[in-house]
């Protein structure tokens, strides 16, 4: 394909069912034409404004207050920083190597499956989404409604111990009480 076929493909002829295709384009534009399978997803990550909202919330509701309340970062507003003064070259380097090794010898005994739950690997259809959501109505658990706070579907078994995603798997659940949930057990809240 020549550069004005590539461009019109992109301005007339992509079919726009999602976000992924011209960010894909963009990507490997920005990268002289060639990127790597890994390279792409991780500049989708970075562009996912979903999962950045996610880890934003992720970072500063647990690590953040953790490190903040032992000394080693402050918090202004949205700027985390650590509170040691300038760090040189080799003060950064060897930061991150002592960094990488704590993550590489936590991955080493607990397994990669520490990931599988910070983001839904096989989300829930939306078609079964709106069942549940339609059958439930609000949050089995404490009984919060849609109007006081999100409501999230949650695996009654969860999926990493072999939950599915059929509907009698699933419940309604506010965020918070989801949370605290989490995947420590099966309890059903459904009425019988």
């Amino acid at each position: 394909m020549t550069f004005e076929e590539l461009l019109d493909f992109v301005n007339n002829k992509m079919r726009m069912s999602h976000v992924y295709q011209p960010l894909v384009i963009e990507f490997l534009a920005q990268s002289g034409g060639t990127a790597t399978l890994r390279q792409l997803a991780t500049n989708m990550a970075a562009a996912d404004e979903a999962a950045v909202g996610f880890y934003a919330n992720k970072i500063s509701t647990m690590p953040v207050p953790v490190l903040k309340e032992r000394g080693a970062v402050t918090r202004d507003g949205e700027v985390i920083s650590l509170t040691t003064s300038q760090l040189t070259y080799e003060q950064r380097a060897t930061l991150v190597a002592a960094c990488e090794a704590r993550i590489a010898k936590f991955l080493a005994e607990r397994g990669a499956g520490v990931w599988s739950g910070l983001i839904e690997t096989l989300p829930v259809p939306e078609s079964i989404r709106y069942e549940v959501l339609k059958r439930d109505r609000k949050c089995l658990l404490c009984g919060a409604g849609p109007d006081q706070i999100q409501m999230q579907v949650d695996h009654i078994i969860p999926r990493s111990k072999g939950g599915s995603n059929d509907l009698s798997n699933l419940q309604v659940l506010c965020a918070t009480c989801n949370r605290g949930k989490s995947n420590r057990d099966d309890e059903s809240f459904t009425v019988a």
